[in-house]
Protein backbone atom coordinates (compact mmCIF):
# COMPACT_ATOMS: atom_id res chain seq x y z
CA UNK A 1 0.00 0.00 0.00
CA UNK A 2 0.94 3.83 -0.35
CA UNK A 3 1.17 5.84 2.79
CA UNK A 4 0.46 9.68 3.21
CA UNK A 5 0.36 11.22 6.83
CA UNK A 6 -1.43 14.29 6.53
CA UNK A 7 -0.67 16.83 9.69
CA UNK A 8 0.83 20.61 10.76
CA UNK A 9 4.22 21.29 10.41
CA UNK A 10 4.71 20.71 13.99
CA UNK A 11 5.39 17.78 16.31
CA UNK A 12 2.48 16.83 18.47
CA UNK A 13 -0.01 14.29 17.50
CA UNK A 14 1.77 13.38 14.31
CA UNK A 15 5.15 13.03 15.87
CA UNK A 16 4.67 9.35 17.00
CA UNK A 17 3.13 8.34 13.90
CA UNK A 18 6.25 9.45 11.85
CA UNK A 19 8.63 7.64 14.56
CA UNK A 20 6.41 4.26 13.52
CA UNK A 21 7.14 4.93 10.15
CA UNK A 22 11.13 5.68 10.54
CA UNK A 23 11.26 2.97 12.58
CA UNK A 24 9.77 0.87 10.34
CA UNK A 25 12.06 1.96 7.53
CA UNK A 26 8.05 2.06 5.38
CA UNK A 27 7.92 4.62 2.42
CA UNK A 28 5.66 7.08 3.01
CA UNK A 29 4.91 11.07 2.25
CA UNK A 30 4.81 13.71 4.77
CA UNK A 31 2.48 16.13 3.52
CA UNK A 32 2.27 19.09 6.07
CA UNK A 33 -0.01 21.97 6.42
CA UNK A 34 -0.31 25.19 6.94
CA UNK A 35 -3.36 27.37 9.15
CA UNK A 36 -4.64 28.08 4.80
CA UNK A 37 -4.46 24.96 3.75
CA UNK A 38 -6.05 23.12 7.07
CA UNK A 39 -9.03 25.17 6.49
CA UNK A 40 -9.58 23.76 2.60
CA UNK A 41 -8.52 20.15 3.43
CA UNK A 42 -10.34 19.74 6.76
CA UNK A 43 -13.87 18.95 5.31
CA UNK A 44 -12.53 15.86 3.57
CA UNK A 45 -11.40 14.25 6.76
CA UNK A 46 -13.12 11.92 8.86
CA UNK A 47 -13.34 13.71 12.17
CA UNK A 48 -12.60 17.45 11.24
CA UNK A 49 -9.35 16.92 12.75
CA UNK A 50 -5.81 16.16 12.30
CA UNK A 51 -3.36 13.59 12.08
CA UNK A 52 -5.13 11.95 8.87
CA UNK A 53 -3.21 8.12 7.46
CA UNK A 54 -3.96 8.02 3.97
CA UNK A 55 -3.82 4.49 3.19
CA UNK A 56 -4.40 3.83 -0.80
CA UNK A 57 -6.26 6.56 -1.38
CA UNK A 58 -8.89 6.32 1.73
CA UNK A 59 -8.46 8.78 5.19
CA UNK A 60 -7.81 7.43 8.27
CA UNK A 61 -8.00 9.50 11.87
CA UNK A 62 -7.83 9.44 15.36
CA UNK A 63 -3.86 9.13 16.39
CA UNK A 64 -3.83 6.20 18.77
CA UNK A 65 -5.31 3.84 16.30
CA UNK A 66 -3.32 4.71 13.38
CA UNK A 67 -0.27 4.10 15.96
CA UNK A 68 -1.76 0.73 16.77
CA UNK A 69 -2.55 -0.39 12.79
CA UNK A 70 0.82 0.89 12.13
CA UNK A 71 3.01 -1.27 15.36
CA UNK A 72 1.47 -4.30 13.82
Amino acid sequence: PTYRLHYFDVRGRGEGIRLLFAASGQKYEDKRYTRDEWNLFKPRTPFSQMPVLEIDGKLYGQSGAIGQYLAR
